[in-house]
């Protein structure tokens, strides 16, 4: 039985750059990257949506219409892909530009925000806060969480928690005047 490496870092450093290094609008690269996302290999998905978390971190907006796609791939993945998972709400909060995509990923990150990993909730918790931006309704919601998580969290909590918390107030504050 075949049984691919592990998936390091420098591989996603890697893959990212080679994406980012094709000049825009890369709609190849693009339809690329979708055609992995589609995968029936969670080790080739887990890559895939490595790549799109990363390039959408230093792009936002880059994946949009792809969006609705990424929201129902989480959706449809099985608990223990949780990983893959995070990857993929990530991405669709970094890449969702609508009010009603918004909804959808906040919706699938709810309950995520309770599970028993940290990492989960921590990814979670992140996506919920890049969604409250633009989002004022949640962004009420999304406050007390990550007040809570500074506090009391865990350390992934709280390192999301003190990055998130100041960018929310701004954008708040800024709404206000």
């Amino acid at each position: 039985m075949f049984v691919p490496r592990g998936w390091k870092n420098a591989d996603a450093v890697a893959a990212m750059r080679d994406f980012l290094s094709q000049s825009p609008p890369r709609r190849a690269a693009i339809r690329d990257l979708v055609a992995e996302l589609q995968s029936r290999d969670t080790f080739s998905l887990r890559c895939a949506a490595d790549v799109a978390r990363r390039i959408s971190a230093r792009e936002p907006g880059i994946l949009q219409a792809h969006t609705g796609r990424l929201i129902d791939l989480a959706a449809q993945l099985p608990g223990d892909e949780w990983q893959t998972r995070g990857y993929l709400v990530m991405t669709a909060a970094l890449n969702a530009v609508t009010h009603s995509e918004r909804l959808r990923a906040a919706a699938l990150l709810r309950p995520m925000i309770h599970d028993e990993r940290i990492a989960v909730r921590a990814v979670a918790l992140e996506a919920l806060a890049i969604i409250a931006i633009t989002e004022p309704k949640l962004r009420r919601e999304v406050l007390p969480l990550l007040e809570e998580a500074e506090s009391l969290g865990r350390c992934a909590l709280r390192c999301r928690a003190r990055r998130m918390l100041p960018v929310l107030l701004d954008t708040a504050a800024k709404r206000a005047k």
